[in-house]
């Protein structure tokens, strides 16, 4: 099988058996990341510095505030609801501190407080449309899309019927006040970085 990426074309041999089997194999090669959202395989690219600082940023200023047994996460998964193969790896995730403990990488929608994506220049259309419609049918109560674009930050909130009915719109410099199930906890935006060109 050869997959086609932009500016790259990579042969994969042997039996693929599914969805999330290719996406496995796919996501061993260096530099890609790999989702499965709605039976689609979305592989990006390596996040830049840039969005790196700003996860960073995140980590720092959310680590404090949160409640004993939750912690911020950037390096798991979030499990569909809808699909047996479907899932979505957000820049950042608030969930249990005990999901530390357990074998795997794939959260239960259930147990995730928040899903943080930072826009990346060549994935767009996967952060700002895709990514709120699954996490909201998933029921993931919070969903930040900070775009570092243009400097603007939307706060997703209240999924009902597979909808988000809460929606703040926020600019970099903004203090964002977070709701239930993390109310109380803000985040300082004005260091963000905003990407070049």
């Amino acid at each position: 099988m050869t997959a086609v990426m932009p500016e790259r074309e990579v042969h994969i041999e042997g039996v693929i058996s599914s969805m999330r089997d290719l996406a496995a194999r796919l996501s061993e090669i260096q530099g890609l990341r790999v989702e499965i959202i709605g039976g689609n395989i979305l592989v990006s690219p390596t996040p830049s510095f840039k969005h790196g600082k700003i996860v960073l940023q995140l980590i720092r200023q959310l680590d404090p505030q949160l409640p004993a047994d939750r912690m911020p996460q950037p390096s798991y998964s979030v499990e569909s609801v809808e699909d047996d193969e479907d899932y979505c790896s957000p820049d950042l995730m608030i969930v249990p501190e005990e999901l530390g403990d357990e074998e795997g990488w794939l959260a239960p929608a259930d147990i995730v407080d928040m899903a943080v994506e930072v826009v990346s220049k060549g994935n767009v259309p996967a952060d700002t449309t895709l990514k709120p419609r699954a996490y909201a049918r998933w029921g993931i109560p919070i969903y930040l899309m900070i775009d570092p674009r243009n400097g603007d930050i939307v706060l997703y909130s209240d999924p009902v019927d597979g909808r988000y009915r809460g929606r703040h719109d926020y600019t970099f410099g903004d203090t964002v006040t977070l709701p239930a199930p993390l109310a109380g906890i803000s985040i300082e935006s004005k260091e963000f970085p905003r990407y070049g060109g």
